[in-house]
């Protein structure tokens, strides 16, 4: 690895830490985890935003033009974060846990797995090509393009590339598809020297690392123990689905997963402390997911939605729901509305279709056959782990801890409306096709696995495991043979 790919790893990571300290000057349990976890997620997009404001006209070089910005940025944010943070006490040493020592065996052998499962994923994209369809289709088509000409041009449909030829314009299948994750490829492939396809792919292992320690610093803070903790990143880490997107980098959708996620846990956080610059980062990470995915607007506006609805006095709370109910009176007595959607634009709503920009009109029909894809994926298929057997189970039996806890129940609400919403997608759409021959059902499930996984380990923070361990033979005795 030359000095300009180094420059071109650190600086990002450092402004990303910078910038996450500076707005989140915190010196809660896992800080560190935190700033590191977001700092390297966030300092890859933030590298993408200079890459496209600076580097358009000449993209062999782009890192070189970009570095300037995120260089005063981190200076900048450094200098805010350090004063924060000196003024702030160490914070208190955690009770140590106690002492277990068959557990800790297997917890440490788990993480060992885990790390050896990343191995073989970075070593998956050291050693393969851009491989999946939609990543050199719908991305690396975009930025291979740019380094190749060593300069930007724009990708247009194809009425409008086939109506100007005398133009330099570009058309792919994916032509609609937002921009931000090739100009973060631009960014390695010009301090790699050129389009060295591993080079530009190792932002999706960057990208699960970030993911694994933004959660643990996330969940520390939210009270998990470090055994919890480390159990959480073991489960979130070692799911098949997820580390095939790293082992196979170039699809966008683990990037909406980890902002999803994280935008979660701000949002948990600013519920548990009101503290104003949580809520900031939430809203953030909710509006970067349609810069990322088309698909990521529609998580966008469930999110926001609730969200928004949670910050309502209760009198409004009810004329927003008269608002809904408005709409869906409108749609079903005229026929047709169009509503603006932050990153898709127009949708237009009718009783018997959708029209989406970037994705064309979906029919509404039921189509009761992509029920068994749906199934499949989440029960059969080793996609999951037991993830999607195991979360029904934790809500029934933690239902008192869900309906106690507001802040449990709306992100409880949030997931729902998520998998509500993929639910009517391919069933009552033309997108069943995507379920029944399972070419995206799973990639979308994955969008709310991480917040998924927050959830039900929040669910199970207060567990006493030996209660549990020791009274359940007793229970099941005394139901199964009554006196």
């Amino acid at each position: 690895m030359n000095f300009s790919l180094m420059a071109a790893w650190i600086l990002p990571l450092l402004t990303g830490t910078c910038v996450w300290l500076a707005c989140n000057p915190s010196r809660a349990p896992g800080w560190r985890a935190a700033a590191l976890g977001h700092g390297c997620v966030f300092g890859m997009l933030l590298a993408a935003a200079a890459t496209a404001l600076c580097a358009r006209t000449e993209t062999t070089h782009a890192w070189l033009r970009a570095s300037p910005v995120l260089v005063a940025l981190a200076l900048v944010c450094g200098i805010l974060a350090w004063r924060s943070l000196r003024a702030m006490p160490a914070p208190r040493a955690d009770i140590p846990a106690r002492a277990n020592t068959w557990l800790n065996g297997l917890l440490a052998l788990a993480l060992i797995s885990l790390l050896w499962r990343g191995g073989i994923a970075l070593r998956e994209i050291l050693l393969r090509p851009t491989y999946p369809w939609d990543a050199w289709d719908a991305w690396a088509v975009k930025s291979k393009t740019w380094v190749l000409l060593g300069h930007y041009v724009p990708f247009v449909s194809m009425q409008e590339w086939l109506a100007h030829p005398a133009q330099e314009l570009y058309t792919s299948l994916g032509w609609a598809y937002p921009s931000t994750l090739p100009w973060i490829q631009v960014w390695f492939a010009s301090a790699a020297g050129g389009w060295i396809e591993p080079m530009v792919n190792l932002p999706w292992f960057a990208l699960w690392l970030g993911l694994l320690a933004g959660h643990y610093g996330q969940w520390r803070a939210l009270g998990l123990s470090r055994r919890q903790a480390l159990v959480g990143v073991y489960a979130l880490g070692s799911l098949p689905l997820i580390t095939v997107h790293v082992a196979l980098a170039g699809y966008a959708d683990l990037w909406v997963a980890t902002l999803f996620g994280f935008a979660v846990l701000a949002w948990l956080r600013w519920m548990q402390t009101r503290a104003k610059q949580h809520l900031l980062i939430a809203f953030a990470c909710a509006l970067l997911l349609p810069l990322l995915k088309l698909e990521g607007a529609i998580w966008l506006l469930l999110l926001a939605s609730v969200m928004v609805y949670g910050l309502l006095r209760r009198r409004w709370r009810r004329r927003a729901a008269w608002v809904l109910l408005g709409v869906f009176v409108i749609v079903m007595v005229f026929g047709r509305l169009k509503i603006p959607v932050p990153g898709l634009g127009w949708v237009e709503l009718a009783r018997n279709a959708i029209d989406i920009p970037g994705f064309g009109r979906l029919a509404i029909s039921w189509h009761g056959i992509a029920l068994s894809g749906i199934l499949n994926s989440l029960f059969v298929q080793p996609n999951w782990h037991l993830l999607w057997w195991l979360a029904p189970l934790i809500v029934v039996w933690r239902w008192r801890t869900l309906f106690a806890d507001q802040a449990l129940r709306r992100v409880g609400a949030v997931l729902l409306a998520a998998f509500g919403a993929l639910i009517f997608l391919f069933v009552f759409t033309d997108a069943a096709s995507w379920a029944e021959h399972y070419t995206a059902v799973n990639r979308l499930l994955m969008h709310m696995v991480p917040a998924l996984v927050t959830f039900l380990l929040l669910l199970l923070r207060e567990v006493n495991w030996r209660e549990v361990l020791r009274d359940t033979p007793a229970r099941f005795a005394a139901r199964s043979y009554p006196a």
